[in-house]
């Protein structure tokens, strides 16, 4: 298997890890925050996953965004919308994501209160969701622009 194939691959499936363990620990910093529930080790778990995910995410895209010629323009000028796409909003979008969820995590890490620690994992991990959502909502945009000029 090509190195570019195993990396793609391992980026596409991860991902899909990490939209389940996004949305597991928006449900459970969010109900531990409106319920005033104890901040207990399970939430940490929760959170622990999801940043080593997020990390690994980010690797593996910096990995093929640097190092593999499929994710090279090929003398594609940035102007054209599917490059633009993935050497602009992709990869500044996604590190914003990563650094709002390492946030996230980092300031509820510090927190001394049950719910100041749900609060602060819930207000980052939720704005990194905003930020994937936004992200991924653009790629269809310029899927359908690139559509529209080609076809």
């Amino acid at each position: 298997m090509e190195l570019h194939t195993l990396l793609n691959s391992l980026h596409s499936y991860n991902r899909y890890l990490i939209i389940v363990a996004l949305f597991w620990v928006i449900f459970r910093s969010w109900s531990g925050w409106m319920g005033k529930k104890h901040y207990v080790k399970a939430d940490n778990t929760a959170s622990l996953v999801l940043l080593i995910l997020a990390h690994l995410q980010l690797l593996l895209g910096l990995i093929q965004y640097f190092f593999t010629s499929a994710y090279t323009t090929g003398g594609m000028p940035i102007s054209d919308p599917w490059v633009r796409y993935f050497k602009m909003e992709h990869i500044s979008g996604m590190i914003l994501a990563v650094v709002l969820i390492q946030l996230g995590r980092t300031f509820a890490k510090k927190a001394h209160l049950h719910e100041h620690k749900h609060k602060k994992t819930a207000l980052y991990t939720t704005a990194a969701a905003i930020v994937i959502t936004a992200i991924l909502a653009m790629k269809g945009l310029f899927l359908g622009t690139l559509a529209s000029v080609t076809g």
